[in-house]
Order: structure tokens, then sequence, then C-alpha cells
């Protein structure tokens, strides 16, 4: 995740329910999960103290993938770089459901305030990527213990390089999938929220981000085009770099730009958009205008790339039944509506989303209790390690309501 820097708003969904729902098979899991609850502990700590940057997942990867062979699961290795792939198929026939951790951790030379303190100078794990990893390795470990009563196939996504935004469309482009696209794909994020809680919304959860540049040449008035060009995307933008760390309505666009001229006299205007999905078809008729605009003896060249980081998107029809799903195990107390955007920051996710439908979570790693804060991607960043026990519960009660729908 990119730029996290703001409380998520929310709101509570529902009433508080009772544990007494949990059916047979989930009692099995958590209390599998319960089981293993020091053995992953003690893992995450592992990874916390040797953090690998975007692209240098080496050893991440061997350790996911050796926990990941041991417990006699089909895994590949090396997909879009360091990624890890595994499969595990239920005794029952039923759909295949996907659960994604990104492994990769942040550039950062700010002290780090654990105890198990990072061990590799200048990268930290300030993002929460090892307790994705880890929660992912605690719900295969729980999964496979019921693997018989399951009614379907868990596949299990480890990806590289989500900070720099490639390791998605990688794995991508390496048939991360397999011979067949899973029916429903999750993930979740650490955020500050109460650790206990997760926060999520059908539709725009995050905005994704364009580039552009528009290169301006010839004999014509090329400042005053440039002048123009800037004036049209200013003319769309729905906040300012301003409110960039403020929570926004869904509608939103971000115009960050800058005019440059060369020593041959070409203008460019280039920059990044963050745009939500409900706002990015004004993006698009945007960039469509300024590469049919005129100017006398000025020749307008639009270079627009829109999501090289897709942001995310949840599906309609999944979000509501994965709610529920987390309010049968967590209580509706736990689960929260995320009612607002952030706009300067956002994942790659969705470029899996955009292919098969998927739900992403906030899951809270703060604790008031203790008196720190999960900010992701600020120096002060600590993760409240109860949340592992949380999120796995949560993504098990997710993943086992929808392989029996």
């Amino acid at each position: 995740m990119h730029r996290y820097a703001a409380v998520v708003a929310v709101a509570v969904i529902g009433s508080s329910a009772a544990l007494a729902q949990r059916d047979p098979l989930m009692q099995t899991v958590a209390a599998r999960l319960s089981a293993t609850e020091g053995e992953f502990i003690a893992f995450r700590r592992d990874l916390h103290q040797h953090p690998e940057a975007s692209g240098n997942e080496v050893r991440t990867a061997e350790r996911v993938a050796a926990r990941l062979r041991a417990l006699g699961l089909e895994v590949r290795t090396g997909v879009g770089g360091h990624g890890v792939v595994a499969v595990l198929p239920g005794g029952r026939p039923g759909p295949v459901v996907a659960y994604r951790a990104d492994m990769d951790a942040v550039m950062t030379d700010d002290a780090d305030p654990v105890a198990f303190r990072s061990l590799t100078p200048g990268v930290r794990h300030i993002c929460g990527h090892d307790l994705h990893t880890t929660i992912g390795l605690a719900l295969a470990t729980a999964l496979h213990a019921v693997r018989a009563q399951l009614p379907g196939t868990v596949l299990f996504i480890f990806q590289p390089a989500e900070e720099r935004a490639t390791g998605a469309h990688a794995m991508l482009g390496a048939g991360v999938f397999g011979p067949r696209a899973p029916d429903a794909i999750y993930a979740l994020h650490t955020a500050p929220l109460e650790v206990g809680q997760l926060g999520t919304i059908a539709g725009d959860l995050m905005s994704g981000r364009d580039a552009y540049r528009i290169t301006l040449s010839g004999s014509g008035d090329l400042a005053a085009a440039a002048g123009t060009v800037k004036q049209r995307l200013d003319a769309i933008a729905t906040i300012t770099a301003e409110q960039s760390f403020a929570p926004a309505a869904r509608d939103l666009i971000l115009i960050e730009s800058r005019a440059e001229a060369d020593s041959a006299g070409i203008r460019t205007v280039q920059g990044t958009i963050m745009a939500t999905a409900l706002s990015r078809p004004r993006v698009v008729a945007a960039m469509a205008e300024l590469r049919a605009m005129t100017r006398p003896n000025v020749t307008v060249r639009v270079d627009y790339r829109p999501k090289l980081m897709a942001g995310v998107t949840n599906d309609s029809a999944l979000t509501p039944r994965a709610v529920a799903a987390l309010g049968r195990e967590l209580g509706g107390a736990a689960t929260l509506e995320v009612n607002q955007i952030i706009p300067a920051f956002s994942e790659d996710f969705g470029a899996f989303t955009e292919q098969v439908p998927g739900t992403y979570f906030f899951l809270g790693v703060s604790s008031s209790a203790n008196g720190t804060v999960g900010m992701p991607h600020t120096p002060g960043y600590v993760a409240d390690e109860g949340a592992i026990q949380v999120g796995a519960r949560a993504m098990a009660a997710v993943i086992l309501d929808r392989l029996r729908r």
C-alpha cells in the first residue's frame, strides 16, 4: 500500500451477533488457529526482522514455500518474480476461492520501535505485509486440517512487489491462477482501526493511479497551449493536493501535474491522477478531448496510461455476503463500513479483481490499551499481533462461506 496517511472513516455495520451461530467446521478451524497462535507470532517476528524490499523477496518466498510444502500442498514459486502460489484441494467438489497476501517491505531509515526490530538497514515492515503473509500461512494450516470437508479448492497467492505496483500485473502475466480462475478472491491490509475490527464496503474502496504525459511542439504559442491543458485537467479535479490526506467522497479525482520546457522549446505537462472507478470515465473523456485539441501551429501528443495501479473496487454481490460471514464469526460490532476514501494511497489488488470478483478488507492493528497506532507508512507504525488471529479467523469465515455457495 502506498502513502497511507489518514484514519479510515467508518461506521458500524449491523449489531453484535452471537458466536453461537458459528458452524462446527469453523469451530474446528478456529481451534486450530488458536493452537498455533504462538507459532505464527514467532513466524511474523522472523519476517519482521528480515524484511525485503520490492523485487527482493527471496528469503521471504523461500520461507513461505517451505511452510506450504510441509503441509503437502502443490506449490509454484517464481511466479511473476518471487511470487508463491499454493493449491489446497478440498475433499468435495465446489468453487475455487483465493486469498492473496503481499510480501514486500518498505525502504526507510526510520528507527524500528519494536524489540524484534529489523536487522536489514534501510528496510522495514511498516505497511504490515509481514502480517498479511503470516495470516495466509496460518489460514492455509488451519484449512488444511479440515481439507477433507472443504467443498472446493483454496488458492493461496503470495505476491511480491506490491509497493512498487508491479507485482499483481507480473503474477497475472505469469498465469497466477493456473488452469482455472478463482470464483472469488479476498485480501486484507493492516489499518489504524482498533485490533479486533475490520472495515470494508461494496464498490470503490481505494482509488487507482493513472499516469499521463502531454507533449506540445511546433512553432505556435506552446506556453498558452500548456496553460490550456492544465486548465482542462484542473477542471475535472474534485479535490486539491492540500486535501489529499483527508477522507473524501467516492467520486474522487486528484490531479498531480507539472509543466516543463526543454532546450528545444518543447513543452510537456505530465503527472499522475488518482481516480476511483466511479470517476475514471471523466478522466478518460478529458484525455480524449486533449488528444483532439487544436491550436495554430501546435502539435499535441497525449500519452495516457490508465490503472498503473488499479486501486480497489469491491464486488457488489460478494461483499455483503462476506460482511455477513464476518458478523457471524466476529460479531457485527467488529465489522465496519468504510464510508470515505483516502485519496493519497492505493493498492494493486484491483488488478486481480479486474479478472475475478473480490473483496478487500482493512484489518485493525492499533491498540488503544497499549498506546500503539498501526498507521502504515509512518515511522511509529506498530501492529498488534492479536490481529493475526483476527485476520485469519475473518478470512477463514469468508472463504468457508464462499466455498459453500
